[in-house]
């Protein structure tokens, strides 16, 4: 675990987060008729901060899970949703109220734990310019820090369990992936990568025989053991209680729709349309392609940093395969969950520290964009047609 004192930047920027947040929350409860009101759980200030997939965190605290539920729960993973219902019996909480501590705790956690990765892997300076990169994103979606999304807590799962990892302390790794796939579904993710990892740092013992490579097998098994059965237990259980096969996986909509589709041919669709569509294209298109672009450009660039060793190529992969993984179902706001990588960081070994001056600029882009989205998503009648 991070060790206080918590660096700086990491409660600044945490601090930051705090007030936009209750300024936001509060604007919108002293002025009830601004929100798109069927969408909140409760007219309130932490209400206003349940909105879009944070209501079904809300209906999953309230109500749990179950076969007939609308908006469906079955996609959504529980960690946050027990921490919340924990919350709300203990201290008698409101559930919006809960959610919201949940969020801003899992900020801190992630921030800080994000911090000591890039630290150990290059220095406090670099460390200190991800946090800006990571807290203000340039894909816009910084709204997943100010709503109560449950988003924060996987971040710090997958930070602390990478940082095991590079120190091959493999069973504090697994016990970090446990958590990491109860959060969200790419928590599956860490599990190939993580035993590719295992099996690429032993591959002298691999080469060496039978008897060799047997060492291999104990830190295969204290890394992904343990949160391959926290994995399958899930699945198991959430689909029997509702009645859809893999549904923390498959069922995405409340159609039960379960159909899979290649994340090139999914893409190709979307920008198909964008192109066909008549102009002007709705800002939320623009926003999405811009995201789009991101990726593939900081995808681009982190396969050229991994191939040149200035990146573990473990946090290329996990990125890669995160932004694909979702394209596999229904969804297609990928910019929130490339938020979730490495991917905001590639800036900081694209832009030399002395042009400081750039980390600023895109900072401040990435904060008016998130702000821009947040009001966007919201305010009723603002027609920005995107799904976070």
């Amino acid at each position: 675990m991070p060790r206080p004192p918590l660096p700086a930047v990491v409660l600044v920027s945490w601090g930051w987060h705090l007030i936009i947040t209750l300024v936001f929350a509060f604007i919108l409860q002293a002025n009830p008729e601004l929100p798109e009101a069927p969408w909140f759980s409760t007219p309130d200030w932490a209400g206003n901060l349940a909105h879009w997939d944070v209501n079904w965190e809300f209906r999953i605290v309230d109500q749990g899970y179950g076969p007939d539920f609308s908006p469906q729960t079955s996609a959504k993973f529980p960690l946050a949703a027990l921490f919340a219902r924990l919350l709300h019996q203990a201290f008698n909480l409101p559930i919006q109220v809960a959610l919201f501590i949940v969020n801003k705790a899992g900020l801190l956690l992630a921030l800080s734990a994000l911090w000591h990765l890039v630290a150990r892997l290059h220095n406090p300076p670099a460390a200190n310019r991800a946090i800006g990169y990571i807290a203000f994103p340039i894909f816009g979606t910084a709204f997943i820090y100010w709503m109560s999304y449950p988003d924060p807590l996987f971040l710090a799962w997958w930070a602390l369990a990478f940082t095991s990892l590079f120190q091959r302390r493999y069973f504090r790794a697994g016990l970090w992936t446990v958590l990491a796939v109860w959060s969200r579904p790419q928590g599956a993710l860490l599990l190939p990568v993580f035993a590719l990892s295992i099996l690429v740092h032993h591959r002298a013992e691999l080469r060496a025989g039978l008897a060799a490579a047997s060492r291999v097998l104990p830190p295969l098994l204290a890394a992904c053991l343990l949160p391959t059965l926290a994995l399958i237990a899930w699945v198991i259980r959430v689909s029997d209680v509702t009645a859809i096969p893999f549904s923390p996986y498959l069922a995405q909509s409340d159609v039960r729709q379960t159909g899979l589709m290649w994340p090139w041919d999914r893409l190709a669709l979307r920008l198909n349309f964008m192109l066909t569509e008549p102009p002007p294209l709705n800002p939320g298109y623009w926003l999405e392609a811009w995201q789009l672009l991101l990726i593939i450009v900081g995808l681009i660039a982190l396969i050229a940093l991994a191939y040149r060793r200035r990146l573990p190529w473990e946090l290329c992969l996990f990125s890669g395969l995160s932004v694909a993984f979702p394209l596999l179902t229904g969804i297609i706001a990928i910019g929130r969950f490339a938020t979730l990588t490495w991917l905001p960081l590639v800036f900081i070994y694209c832009i030399p520290p002395r042009l400081h001056w750039l980390d600023s600029l895109l900072w401040a882009l990435g904060l008016i964009l998130s702000l821009a989205v947040l009001i966007g998503l919201n305010l009723a009648n603002t027609g920005l047609y995107y799904v976070p």
